[in-house]
């Protein structure tokens, strides 16, 4: 039979004069067995009230295990006492090095920008295993100096290319506009395309290239982190996300490519970005690739209801 312990306490009940002398006899019994700061498994730290489940009087114990109630003489057991479980560890979560562009002031303004994008482009999860939460400054500029001076090389070179398709496009232009029978909406669609392969207007684009930049790369960062946290994948909060999309920015070196670089760059781009959460922000490959589709996948779905509605606008303009 089990007797119930109460907590370690020292003082005797009134009236059972017996109980301190035995508690004090199994101490000194204990001690002189042992050496100094050792205890068998049976003796507890400290005295214990039980209660004798037969006779369901109190006495005081030192030792855990079979015994005999000291009031009635029947055996009973005496449980251990419960200990509480230890605090949970903190988690220990390495902080990284520091990308090659982070440590640029080391390395040099070219070279850690040449080893950032080799990395990006084709060690990408240890890029981002090495990038510092709190270097978002540095990341910034990463994505905004890569992807302004590669966008703008490519609008001048796509604008130098298709010089001679661009005077084909206003003959055309000029020959529309002496129809009646093409809608006039169609003409300023037609003339705005024109107007903006001018040689000004690409030499203004591509000076506000950085401005597009930084904001196209909050934007994809706000709407990721917002899609990760309702997703419960934002483990490591804003900067992590922010550094994913920054250094994910590093295969739009393809927008100098005319014509298609921009496809595969945003392509890219989407994996990168992908991974770097994935590794940023220490989630499953799964967790990753929802927070960084889903805004894709929205953008998608409003795109072909743009599309849709200004296809039927334009069907309903044409007809006679």
């Amino acid at each position: 039979m089990a007797a119930s312990a109460f907590g370690a306490r020292r003082e005797s009940r009134p009236g059972n004069s017996r109980l301190p002398r035995r508690g004090r006899h199994r101490a000194h019994g204990t001690e002189a067995a042992l050496a100094p700061g050792c205890l068998p498994p049976d003796v507890l730290e400290g005295a214990v009230l039980a209660r004798c489940p037969s006779c369901h009087n109190t006495f005081s114990t030192e030792q855990s295990g079979r015994q005999t109630c000291p009031v009635c003489g029947k055996p009973l057991l005496v449980p251990e006492p419960n200990v509480a479980p230890p605090p949970p560890a903190a988690e220990l979560v390495r902080e990284g090095a520091g990308t090659p562009w982070e440590r640029r002031a080391e390395l040099g303004f070219w070279t850690g920008w040449g080893q950032t994008l080799q990395q990006a482009l084709l060690e990408p999860g240890r890029l981002f295993a090495e990038a510092r939460l709190d270097r978002g400054a540095a990341q910034l500029g990463f994505a905004v100096f890569t992807t302004s001076v590669f966008w703008a090389v490519g609008q001048i070179l796509e604008r130098m290319l298709l010089h001679g398709q661009t005077e084909r496009m206003r003959q055309l232009i000029a020959a529309v506009a002496q129809n009646p029978d093409i809608a006039p909406m169609l003409k300023r669609m037609l003339q705005v395309q024109t107007d903006a392969s001018t040689p000004g207007a690409v030499l203004s684009l591509a000076a506000l290239t950085p401005v597009f930049a930084f904001v196209l790369l909050y934007l994809n960062a706000g709407v990721t982190h917002a899609v990760a946290a309702l997703l419960r994948q934002a483990k490591r909060g804003f900067p992590a996300t922010f550094a994913a999309c920054a250094y994910s920015c590093a295969p739009l070196v393809l927008l100098a490519v005319p014509a298609c670089g921009w496809i595969v760059g945003t392509i890219w781009l989407v994996i990168l970005t992908g991974i770097g959460m994935k590794v940023t922000h220490r989630i499953s490959t799964a967790g990753a690739a929802a927070s960084v589709l889903v805004p894709y996948l929205l953008i998608c779905c409003l795109g072909f209801l743009a599309m849709g509605t200004l296809a039927v606008t334009l069907r309903n303009t044409l007809q006679p």
